[in-house]
């Protein structure tokens, strides 16, 4: 699935506007399904199969504007840290989360996830605006439901952007981007090749502008924060992540640079998980 994602980014989700000119549009980078789909049984079996010692909850939450939203919370029955885990883009729960959401429940929390809306069981099309509305609203209702006595918002790939500007606004624990930009010049940047730099002018709408990673670290959040990159990840370069961890006023902050990795399966490597739990037991 992100393999698909990485192959259609550039080719398929920026449109070529002219001879000298890129247009970014958010109905055509966000990911969306044309209608959504019902978390069907047999996957929320799956799901209890390979986590026999949680209880897996079924989360249904209307937005603001009507718009049904829909995940699950996966409770840790001894552990009151809940970390919420925003995807990438297109990566809906049902069929793609479940390897993912299983290596996260290593870490011994509580896990809070939704499909974003237009993407999988959530209704919806999806906008910068409305996605960051539903999250801040998801983390309200965290707190009203739950009460953790921590929290830790962990985002991948463009849910990176969700999970730092919630940082921004929210009380919480820790922060982990992972396979995460600083921001969307200096990615549209890494992506164009050298030689079409100087014919090459960008576009795109300023809310793409106004989540930017690397000014949340850098002005906002100065608790912990956890950055994971891919060594040989081409969809998001390593050298942005190494730039956010060098922005970042934490005390606290870890950078881990997974071997070998691509955009993919930074967490199927066992040394990184390691030092991940390690990071969360000293919250």
């Amino acid at each position: 699935m992100h393999t698909l994602v990485k192959q259609t980014a550039i080719s398929a989700m920026i449109l070529m506007t002219s001879a000298c000119t890129v247009r970014i549009s958010e109905e055509t980078f966000i990911a969306s399904d044309k209608a959504p789909t019902t978390f069907t049984t047999e996957f929320t079996q799956k799901l209890q199969q390979a986590l026999p010692d949680h209880l897996i909850a079924p989360v249904q939450l209307t937005a603001r504007d009507n718009v049904s939203l829909n995940g699950f919370y996966i409770d840790n029955p001894n552990s009151k840290i809940t970390l919420v885990f925003f995807q990438g883009n297109g990566m809906k729960i049902e069929p793609y989360s479940l390897s993912a959401l299983t290596t996260l429940s290593a870490l011994n929390t509580d896990i809070f996830v939704m499909d974003r809306r237009g993407l999988g069981a959530s209704e919806g099309k999806p906008r910068i605006k409305n996605i960051v509305s539903d999250a801040q609203q998801q983390l309200d209702y965290l707190h009203q439901q739950y009460q953790p006595t921590k929290i830790i918002l962990h985002g991948y790939s463009l849910g990176s952007f969700i999970a730092a500007d919630l940082a921004k606004n929210n009380t919480i624990n820790a922060l982990v981007l992972h396979g995460s930009a600083t921001n969307a010049d200096d990615w549209v940047d890494e992506k164009t090749p050298w030689y079409m730099a100087p014919f090459m002018s960008v576009e795109m709408p300023e809310d793409f502008r106004k989540i930017d990673n690397e000014k949340v670290v850098a002005q906002y959040y100065k608790g912990p924060l956890l950055v994971i990159a891919g060594e040989n990840d081409e969809e998001v370069p390593v050298g942005l992540s190494e730039k956010l961890y060098a922005a970042s006023k934490s005390a606290n902050k870890e950078l881990i640079i997974v071997p070998n990795a691509g955009h993919q399966g930074m967490l199927t490597e066992a040394k990184t998980m390691a030092q991940y739990h390690a990071f969360i037991d000293a919250l």
